[in-house]
């Protein structure tokens, strides 16, 4: 190999390194579309932990995205339930699980809430699983209450969402679907 190949495969790799980097460290993808980012991230640690990660003129797009994204109303496991939800959720925002409540009928009910970006609400998801099958029950909106419902039951027509002090914090209809 002479100088000059090297010399030529250095700058190739140099430009294709500054490329990659550039091209994906300042925008994400979710749920295939590019949301630009305010700026070019080293990691995704440094991407998590920036609180104005997502690029202003985003904001708006980002909070229309997650609020909007599909999703089954029937799933053939937990799991499968879980990993929708993960699909929603934005990269680098929480998420989480309620507890899971046996019903009086046998079933169970379970729950997950989904950070709206730069919103101060959650969008919260709830399922009824039985016979190994499980069915969206709920899907709304409500204000981020750090984290403040963490498991639901159902009380005649109502779900019955309690804090995570035990108290009931949010009674909401329930409509089978």
């Amino acid at each position: 190999m002479t100088r000059r190949d090297v010399v030529w495969i250095g700058v190739f790799l140099l430009m294709l390194g500054l490329v990659g980097c550039e091209g994906r460290a300042n925008e994400i993808d979710y749920r295939g579309e590019k949301i630009k980012l305010t700026k070019a991230y080293a990691d995704y640690a440094a991407y998590k932990n920036d609180p104005e990660n997502i690029h202003p003129s985003e904001t708006e797009r980002v909070q229309r995205l997650v609020l909007g994204a599909p999703i089954a109303t029937t799933f053939s496991s937990r799991l499968e339930a879980s990993k929708a939800i993960g699909q929603i959720a934005f990269p680098g925002y929480g998420s989480g699980g309620f507890v899971e409540q046996v019903q009086a009928d046998g079933s169970v009910l379970m729950g997950f809430s989904v950070e709206v970006p730069r919103a101060s609400q959650e969008r919260y998801f709830v399922f009824q699983g039985k016979n190994g099958v499980y069915t969206l029950v709920d899907d709304f909106v409500h204000p981020d209450t750090v984290g403040l419902l963490r498991s639901v039951n159902r009380r005649g027509n109502d779900l019955v969402f309690t804090s995570v002090h035990g108290k009931e914090a949010l009674v909401r209809a329930y409509v089978a679907k």
